[in-house]
């Protein structure tokens, strides 16, 4: 059986990387260069000074946001947008009602190739509210 396995890999040179990837479970290629944050931590990074991007829909920004936060909902987000409003390095956090948009948007920003350091609120705003942290509205 040994010898068999030796052959098909000396036969088929690309199949070492396959079994190696198959059997190991490496993940070969990944972008995601984003951290995400509990609600403690966001806040302490909000205190640093970072820019808060809420990437939720405007009525949900109108009804509820954190403090000094800019609205750029998800289906606007883009490298190009961000760097056009806060420079090319800017770091940011990002947030969202639960946590799920603002990983994709942090997704689209590491795959876009953003320069800046991406953070985002793991329980979203719900979390930020849930834990008794300062909100505004409209």
């Amino acid at each position: 059986m040994f010898k068999l396995i030796i052959n098909i890999f000396n036969k088929y040179k690309f199949i070492p990387f396959i079994f190696f990837v198959f059997f190991t479970n490496t993940t070969i290629y990944s972008k995601s260069m984003y951290t995400s944050l509990s609600i403690e931590e966001s806040k302490s990074k909000i205190e640093e000074g970072l820019i808060i991007v809420d990437v939720r829909e405007e009525s949900e920004f109108n009804e509820s946001r954190i403090p000094n936060s800019h609205l750029i909902p998800l289906n606007t987000i883009s490298k190009e947008l961000l760097v056009s409003k806060f420079g090319q390095n800017a770091d940011i956090i990002i947030h969202c009602r639960s946590g799920k948009r603002s990983k994709v948007a942090a997704e689209i920003l590491t795959n876009d190739g953003y320069n800046g350091q991406i953070f985002e609120i793991d329980a979203g705003i719900i979390g930020w509210i849930q834990s008794g942290q300062t909100t505004i509205s409209n």
